[in-house]
């Protein structure tokens, strides 16, 4: 029923490799690089690009790294904003920067969905669910992902998130991921693991998270923020199956369904669980025919765009199939929770001082 398998499927290539291999990771805001007697610092041609820089020579050393002139103040310098609705929901522009052209297979560009992160179950990395990033310490996922692990002693030794992830089938990407140990599992109070009512849950971290070109917040909307009328055009992304009886997308996957009718989605919903089902009133549906969240994807952001900022609208959270005829997805409908976020969120910024 729910968007998650619950064996928790592996993420498979990164998995295995992850546990025994090592990265390169790439950090734009520490000054770090080699530097050049001619007064610039070697890098990698997208490191330069993305920091804001100019590439005008190669340093001449094995690894190609380029000659970047960076201006004063161009490096994207310091943590994330705190629910910063003016510098949140900002699309990535990495693939671009590095001559890639846009996708057309329903596949996300690198670092198109920044936001976006997966929840890992230490220490296998098993795949748990979606998340994504709402600030610099927190992820919102789905409740029914996470509420087993409420039990675990010590939560920083069972879960952490992984940021910045694109492609699970390798380990080296230009763009390196970002791992944070989870601290804190916030499920909601009233979430019903029968009816799924309040599938929602913040996943705080040990250490804080740092902006970078494809690391970043999404909005999060206040009620009536964004239109979710029938028709609105949305974006559900994951790593999930690419249809109902096929395989799991190993490269981060975005697909654009239509928000339904609240009416309209209970009464389809009813074939499937009978006359007596009532839709929470917490949750929205979307999808289309061959066009919709499945297996893998539970806990992973439905986003709607608003003037150029993209604002979460849903939490994956069950369905019927996957791209069923008449049958949408239900996610958990997050403005529906904006004061138990922000108060969440407060109450351990107060504890911390």
């Amino acid at each position: 029923m729910g968007r998650t398998n619950w064996m928790r499927w592996l993420l498979l290539l990164v998995a295995v490799s992850v546990s025994t291999g090592q990265q390169n990771h790439v950090d734009l805001h520490d000054d770090d690089h080699n530097h050049n007697p001619m007064g610039c610092d070697c890098m990698e041609y997208w490191a330069c690009i993305t920091s804001g820089g100019s590439a005008y020579s190669y340093c001449g050393n094995m690894d190609q790294s380029v000659c970047c002139y960076v201006p004063r103040g161009a490096r994207p310098i310091g943590l994330l904003p705190v629910l910063n609705k003016s510098k949140c929901g900002r699309k990535g522009n990495v693939a671009a920067a590095v001559g890639d052209r846009k996708r057309s297979d329903g596949l996300a560009d690198l670092g198109e969905w920044p936001w976006h992160a997966a929840v890992l179950e230490k220490p296998q990395d098993l795949y748990v669910c979606g998340a994504s990033l709402l600030d610099e310490s927190w992820v919102v996922t789905a409740a029914h992902c996470v509420d087993d692990y409420l039990a675990s002693g010590n939560i920083s030794s069972v879960l952490k998130v992984r940021l910045g992830e694109y492609d699970v089938s390798v380990t080296t990407e230009q763009l390196a991921y970002e791992e944070l140990d989870v601290s804190h599992v916030m499920v909601h109070p009233q979430f019903n693991n029968l009816s799924l009512a309040n599938d929602i849950a913040l996943l705080r971290f040990v250490q804080p998270a740092r902006r970078r070109p494809h690391i970043d917040v999404v909005c999060m909307p206040h009620p009536g923020q964004v239109s979710e009328s029938e028709g609105t055009r949305c974006v559900v992304t994951g790593w999930g199956r690419k249809l109902e009886d096929g395989t799991h997308s190993v490269i981060l996957k975005e697909i654009e369904v239509p928000l339904w009718d609240d009416a309209k989605c209970q009464a389809a919903l009813k074939t499937q669980f009978g006359p007596n089902f009532v839709l929470p009133s917490t949750s929205i549906c979307a999808g289309a025919e061959g066009r919709d969240a499945c297996d893998g994807d539970g806990g992973g952001p439905l986003v709607c765009e608003k003037e150029g900022q993209w604002f979460q609208v849903g939490v994956v959270s069950f369905g019927i199939g996957c791209g069923r005829t008449n049958l949408p997805g239900v996610y958990t409908r997050l403005s529906a929770f904006d004061g138990w976020i922000h108060e969440t969120i407060r109450s351990f910024k107060t504890l911390s001082g």
